[in-house]
């Protein structure tokens, strides 16, 4: 694995400018709907100068970043043989939270993974030295992360593995609550295997409550989705099946069941048996109040159910099936704070309510204060609110 440690970070460290990070190998890597900008993004929140929209005095307590940094160029990823993969989590045993962005972006052509990082710290200059001792955890052992793993199962060697996680790891007895890590992973476009990302925000300063927002852009598979109260955006490829697991020459001979008319299509009794269907699931537990954007094709087979779980009942918190329109979609709004729909119901021997699913939960409807990763930042500005709490489906929007 490339070394995490460059010039960037050590420029923000002695309090000069900070630099954007280097360009990642392998495929597109540019940005999308919901993401914070390409690799050379610089954010102009660290070493000297004063606190509007330049670098903070060294002495300045106040929010620090470094540049977006590849830490993982351009691995081989055979997609053949990798069946899942984990980007973040909570903290664990006083480490490994991310508690940052988090980007997952199938743009590379190739079968090959680029990871990058980007590390922040609420604090005077000197609590940059955090930045060296933050670096990625990134390996296919099972169980609970720890801090040194076997050798034989990091994932950044050689060929990445099956099962691998990818963490934020803190060198040292306890990870300060003000630090984290943002992290941008880019996937080769013809993975299938499943998707699992957390993070959490980090309120530890109530100035600068820096929500930790998910993005996922073409993901064609299944997908869990825990966050806070950030806001996930979520884009389905075009070409998504209602089974991604089945293979290819199944998938189309459930289309065309039994005999090339599609007269039954999906029918139990078609090759692509039950266990294949795919789901997402995007989750902000309670008490969190979570923006949740779902962008599916308008032609898969799908059914969804979105949902606002918030104790008081507001309006301004309805869930939005957009494009669920007659004769293609059939919609249930019976409890208006929890409607489903089913698009694209393919025959009348196919079972209701099966298809691709996804589902989407917000816990919360309120307005919640956040800052914006690498904005300008003064001390006696209050933060920005907004309701969170959305949740919304629709075709063509991200």
């Amino acid at each position: 694995m490339r070394s995490i440690h460059s010039p960037g970070v050590l420029v923000v460290l002695f309090g000069g400018l900070v630099l954007g990070g280097c360009q990642p190998g392998g495929g597109g890597t540019g940005g999308g709907p919901g993401t914070t900008g390409g690799p050379d993004t610089a954010t102009g929140t660290g070493g000297e100068g004063p606190t509007t929209g330049t670098p903070l005095p060294a002495d300045e307590i106040g929010p620090r970043e470094g540049p977006w940094e590849v830490v993982v160029d351009a691995v081989q990823f055979p997609v053949a043989t990798i069946r899942k993969l984990t980007v973040g989590r909570e903290e664990y045993d006083g480490n490994f939270a991310n508690r940052g962005q988090v980007e997952v972006l199938f743009d590379h052509d190739e079968e090959t993974i680029t990871i990058e990082t980007r590390k922040y710290v609420f604090g005077d200059a000197a609590e940059t030295e955090a930045f060296e001792r933050l670096s990625l955890w990134a390996y296919a052992a099972t169980g609970n992360p720890v801090p040194r793993p076997d050798p034989s199962t990091d994932c950044t060697k050689d060929t990445w593995k099956d099962n691998c996680a990818i963490y934020a790891y803190y060198d040292g007895q306890t990870q300060p609550i003000r630090t984290g890590m943002d992290l941008r992973v880019h996937l080769p476009r013809g993975y299938r295997g499943e998707l699992f990302v957390a993070t959490e925000d980090n309120t530890s300063e109530d100035i600068w409550p820096r929500r930790s927002d998910v993005t996922v852009l073409d993901l064609c598979s299944s997908g869990e989705i825990g966050l806070e109260s950030g806001r996930a955006k979520v884009r389905m490829c075009r070409d998504l099946s209602p089974a991604p697991k089945c293979a290819p020459a199944d998938v189309e001979a459930c289309e065309k069941f039994p005999d090339g008319s599609g007269l039954e299509a999906w029918s139990p009794s078609c090759p692509c048996g039950v266990d294949n269907f795919g789901q997402l699931v995007v989750r902000a537990p309670e008490p969190w109040a979570a923006d949740i954007t779902v962008d599916v094709p308008g032609d898969v087979w799908l059914n969804a159910t979105l949902e606002n779980a918030a104790a008081m009942k507001q309006p301004q918190c309805l869930p939005e099936l957009s494009g669920c329109e007659a004769p293609r979609c059939v919609l249930d709004a019976t409890d208006p704070f929890a409607p489903t729909a089913e698009f694209n119901y393919p025959s009348d021997a196919a079972p209701h309510g099966a298809g691709f699913n996804v589902y989407a939960l917000s816990s919360g409807c309120t307005e919640i204060p956040y800052a914006e990763p690498g904005e300008p930042w003064t001390p006696d500005q209050p933060p920005k609110e907004e309701l969170r709490g959305k949740v919304k489906l629709c075709v063509g929007c991200l």
